[in-house]
């Protein structure tokens, strides 16, 4: 039997990284994750003294080990004052450690998105798209409110005929500026007879 995946509890926490050394922190460097180079705030190549980033745990994690080993890399002695190599480890697993707890603080931890099958996924787009459909025919069986105002007469001089409107947005117009109630979604020649 396969072994379930099980997520690691640090999956959802969120952490502040924090670049608190004397240099800037570039890709060459291990400012980097799964071979992706990650850019500072202030934009360039890497992250500069003193700029701080708030970053995914497991992110924000690799970084401030890999600057907690370019930190204690640059410190080390590689020779001894006759020139020989020392031969000395650079860094120990405590000393890491806790160099790189400096440079990453904790901030939160997100809640867990509950899992969510695909039929599970393709069931809510149903109820979704039957909702949309039910407010739609609400909206087309409900009668239009209208509230009845006087009419103003039309005066057509002799020889003339009534104003004739390119589109349905020009008879709209007309009708808001002559404060005539309307059904909107009627059609141009309706909202004409209107204006008759």
């Amino acid at each position: 039997m396969i072994n379930p995946i099980v997520s690691n509890p640090n999956d959802f926490k969120v952490v502040q990284f924090t670049n608190k050394t004397d240099f800037e922190f570039t890709p060459d460097m291990g400012c980097m994750f799964d071979s992706r180079p990650i850019f500072g705030i202030s934009g360039g190549n890497g992250i500069k003294s003193g700029d701080t980033m708030t970053l995914p745990y497991h992110i924000g994690n690799r970084l401030a080990v890999n600057l907690a080993k370019a930190v204690m890399t640059r410190r080390a002695p590689q020779i001894d004052p006759t020139g020989v190599p020392t031969g000395v480890p650079l860094w120990d697993d405590v000393a890491l450690e806790k160099l790189k707890n400096t440079f990453v603080s904790d901030l939160y931890t997100e809640a867990k998105p509950i899992a969510e099958t695909e039929v599970d996924r393709l069931m809510k787009k149903v109820e979704e798209l039957n909702k949309l459909v039910q407010d739609s025919i609400v909206q087309k069986v409900e009668p239009p409110q209208t509230v009845e105002t006087k009419q103003q007469p039309v005066i057509v001089l002799e020889g003339t005929t009534p104003a004739k409107y390119q589109d349905k947005q020009e008879v709209v117009a007309e009708l808001t500026k002559r404060n005539i109630v309307f059904d909107a979604r009627a059609s141009k020649d309706n909202l004409e007879k209107l204006l008759a």
